[in-house]
């Protein structure tokens, strides 16, 4: 064979190659398909077989350098073959916030779960006698876990917050997948409540999932159309002193969103979407003439008005405060963050029932009580 005739060889045979990966590529492309999410944008969702493809947002900007990707495959061998998988469903689960444990209270599966945090503010009976019975271990806070319990465990994937980073570096050099839990960075109560679909995934519960949060989104969305023309909107604040500064969520945040799904107008008039420190001049400016004062927080047990207002004089002169319009959420007596994200409509429905008592005669509130 010529050198020329060499040469024309070497490029056809390069030339088919290309044109063989071309298209596996655009086999591959079309047997892409986006699973559609109604409310949640933080995370989304492709399928390709029997593989999903995961991507999770970590900042508002949904940047692609920062954005986390997985791919959940069911054979073994998938899992070992591509970068970033994790086999399901799952068999040895670690949640280290309360906030992650909702999304398996409300799927009914908690038996794959090995390992938490902590109990503490641990309302579930079932969790609680695992966590008694060692079945299921406490592994401490971020940037102090216990990391022989851990080696142990040996979990298929730990869900971690996104907003925390102590200690995850050796957790990820001891193999472990860790899949942040972007819930909270959802503006809206239904798009958090979604991310039962995204967690469902890990438990081969998708199609629950799906009947789960049609019925949330369906009750959410009638009790928001119930409140919707109201004329009459009681105003609304949010939060307490603390550390001589007053936290209050943005104006823009998934807490104003909910006070206005609730026929109320939040006191705080801005765009910012998360949550930022004010001194007490500026929210009593801005709050002492607002009809409702909306907390929670870890208070005494049974704390009365009174208690409360001792905490600081200056409390008393909110006109909430002296209407008796003060409403809490005592994360010591009711357990709101291991349900609250999944149930965006028995929120509403709270709040609904205090601004505007004629639209749900008889309901009784779960997660707030007036304080008097």
């Amino acid at each position: 064979m010529s050198c020329k005739q060499w040469i024309l060889l070497v490029f056809a045979l390069l030339f088919h190659s290309c044109g063989v990966q071309q298209k596996e590529d655009q086999s591959a492309s079309k047997n892409l398909q986006d699973v559609e999410l109604a409310y949640a944008r933080e995370f989304t969702l492709q399928k390709q077989g029997d593989h999903d493809l995961l991507t999770i947002y970590m900042d508002e900007h949904h940047s692609e350098q920062t954005a986390r990707r997985f791919t959940l495959v069911k054979d073994s061998a998938d899992a070992a073959a591509i970068e970033n998988s994790i086999q399901v469903p799952c068999k040895k689960i670690v949640c280290v916030s309360s906030t992650q444990l909702a999304y398996f209270f409300a799927l009914d599966d908690i038996d794959d779960i090995v390992a938490i945090n902590n109990s503490r503010y641990l309302f579930h009976e079932e969790m609680n006698a695992r966590v008694a019975e060692g079945k299921v271990k406490q592994i401490g806070k971020e940037g102090n876990f216990n990391l022989e319990v851990l080696a142990a465990l040996n979990p298929d994937v730990i869900f971690v917050s996104p907003f925390k980073t102590g200690g995850f570096d050796v957790l990820r050099n001891m193999g472990i997948p860790l899949v942040p839990m972007a819930a909270y960075n959802e503006m809206t109560p239904l798009g958090r409540a979604e991310w039962l679909k995204m967690m469902a995934l890990f438990v081969g519960q998708e199609a629950k999932a799906d009947t789960i949060f049609n019925k949330i989104a369906k009750r959410y969305n009638e009790l928001k159309d119930q409140v919707a023309s109201i004329d009459s909107r009681p105003t609304v604040f949010s939060g307490k002193m603390r550390s001589g500064s007053w936290y209050v969520p943005g104006g823009d945040s998934f807490y104003a969103r909910l006070f206005s799904d609730a026929g109320a107008d939040y006191v705080i008039n801005d765009n910012e979407q998360g949550a930022y420190h004010v001194d007490f001049e500026t929210i009593y400016r801005k709050a002492h003439n607002a009809d409702f004062w909306r907390l929670v927080h870890p208070e005494k047990t049974g704390i009365t008005l009174h208690e409360f207002l001792q905490q600081d004089a200056r409390y008393a002169d909110f006109k909430a405060a002296k209407e008796e319009n003060i409403l809490l959420c005592n994360i010591r007596e009711k357990p709101y963050y291991e349900q609250s994200a999944v149930k965006p409509d028995v929120l509403l429905a709270d709040y609904i029932h205090f601004f505007h008592p004629e639209i749900l005669p008889g309901y009784e509130p779960y997660f707030y009580e007036r304080l008097q």
